[in-house]
């Protein structure tokens, strides 16, 4: 294929190789005028921003709350190639300069919280603070089969809107784009990443996580400069799902706390 040729989508070969993630979500300044920092949200492997539905509305309440599809998932278009959390972290880095954002709170949840700690580290000036929901991956956990079960377990307590959400997205991403990236969320170590970072850290799990469990969540917070824990009564991996009122009560004292 040479340079200017295209793909059978009609894209050319530079930009089917692109890492680009896809804004699906920008609520703008909040109703009030409020001030406060704005929220950058994360998704995880598989999946896409649309998990984040009953979050969105409780955060634009008080800021302006940004989403995005990173690249292969949901809305974004598939790279040409496989892509590792690095590579994510970029292509969210992209997004953070074409809105012109600065100081956020950034929010991932289950890999997603690879790619923020990876963003935090890399663009400091973007990053307030950092809220890392169902961290992965335990140091147990770091096989294809050990994960699988444990995902398995989580959906089989997890509400079904939230089943729906999620293997939804999964079939939309298809099965070669997941097994493309699996292997690089499986490999960070972001145990060794979290202690590079300079702002505020709070590591959230729901109560019923089986894949994010109490004590590797123990052990990421205590590993930041400045971490804490927290955990969501009765809420299993997709607690800003299922426990959103709860989830936003946290994340708006994480946000006053770097105004």
């Amino acid at each position: 294929m040479t340079k200017d040729a295209q793909t059978e989508d009609g894209r050319t070969a530079q930009q089917a190789n692109r890492a680009r993630a896809v804004v699906t979500v920008d609520t703008g300044a909040p109703p009030d005028g409020s001030d406060g920092p704005d929220y950058l949200l994360i998704h995880g492997i598989g999946v896409s921003s649309r998990y984040f539905e009953r979050i969105i509305p409780l955060l634009a309440r008080r800021a302006r709350v940004v989403a995005v599809d990173l690249p292969g998932f949901g809305r974004a278009p598939k790279p040409g190639r496989a892509l590792g959390v690095d590579d994510f972290a970029e292509s969210v880095a992209a997004v953070v300069d074409e809105l012109g954002l600065s100081g956020c709170v950034v929010f991932g949840h289950s890999m997603g919280t690879q790619v923020a700690t990876r963003l935090a580290i890399d663009r400091p000036e973007a990053v307030a603070a950092l809220a890392l929901m169902g961290p992965v991956m335990d140091p147990r956990d770091r096989s294809p089969f050990r994960a699988a079960a444990l995902l398995a377990l989580d959906c089989a307590g997890e509400r079904p809107r939230a089943n729906w959400l999620v293997l939804s997205d999964y079939a939309r991403c298809g099965l070669r784009w997941y097994l493309a990236v699996l292997p690089s969320m499986l490999t960070y170590r972001i145990e060794d990443d979290i202690p590079l970072v300079d702002c505020p850290v709070l590591v959230l799990r729901g109560e019923r996580d089986p894949i994010a469990r109490a004590g590797w969540v123990s052990v990421l917070a205590a590993s930041a400069g400045r971490g804490g824990a927290k955990t969501i009564d009765g809420a299993r991996h997709l607690a800003m799902h299922t426990r959103p009122e709860a989830t936003d009560g946290l994340l708006a004292l994480l946000a006053g706390s770097v105004r």
